[in-house]
């Protein structure tokens, strides 16, 4: 039995992930961590209190800039590696929690992650401006350390700082979104495309 706030979360992520949010009932909940009804209303009275809990770790605190990657390399050539290995980590911890290795229908486990976030943004109260706060902080990570390597020389000086972000970051989430549809989200291709973009910014 769950006695612990954290592991509710935990589980409850991983029924959330799999259903949509109408079905997944404070009863199913309970189960997955071994409570009553009682046992799990006591740490979250509403289904939505035990909802957004799960949405603000494993959306808002995983996706955090600062949570997410190590201190910005000196280079962008090293940025890439950084920010690949801190996908690949973040990645790894949501599909530990996903996956039971019972997928219907040949479906990724990546794949419920981004069923997960449609209906974080259906059913999660302003969740628009939090996510989009998500989104520019990763934008200005992008932007800082391209404009870094501008000033340095290590990419040609005509360089649009927002565009070449842009780049990345699209590149990033128009990957993961394709491949969430097949096996899930290949780290070494995000990489390898990542080092193309590079390659046509280099000084």
């Amino acid at each position: 039995m769950i006695t612990n706030r954290e592991e509710i979360i935990d589980r409850a992520f991983g029924v959330f992930v799999r259903m949509n949010y109408e079905k997944a009932s404070i009863i199913t909940l309970a189960r997955a961590c071994g409570l009553t009804k009682t046992g799990i209303v006591y740490y979250f009275p509403h289904k939505l209190d035990l909802f957004m809990a799960v949405v603000d770790k494993y959306v808002l605190q995983i996706h955090k800039p600062d949570n997410k990657f190590a201190a910005p390399a000196d280079t962008l050539a090293e940025f890439i590696g950084q920010y690949v290995a801190g996908v690949a980590a973040s990645m790894k911890r949501i599909l530990e929690l996903i996956g039971d290795n019972h997928s219907p229908h040949d479906c990724s486990l990546n794949s419920y992650y981004f069923h997960f976030l449609s209906q974080v943004r259906m059913y999660y109260p302003d969740i628009r401006q939090k996510i989009e706060r998500i989104f520019q902080l990763d934008y200005e990570l992008w932007e800082k350390v391209i404009q870094k390597a501008k000033e340095s020389g290590e990419i040609r000086s005509d360089t649009d700082v927002k565009k070449a972000a842009a780049l990345f970051r699209q590149m990033f989430l128009g990957l993961s979104y394709e491949q969430a549809f097949l096996n899930g989200l290949d780290v070494d291709e995000l990489e390898k495309n990542f080092r193309y973009i590079y390659s046509l910014l280099k000084a």
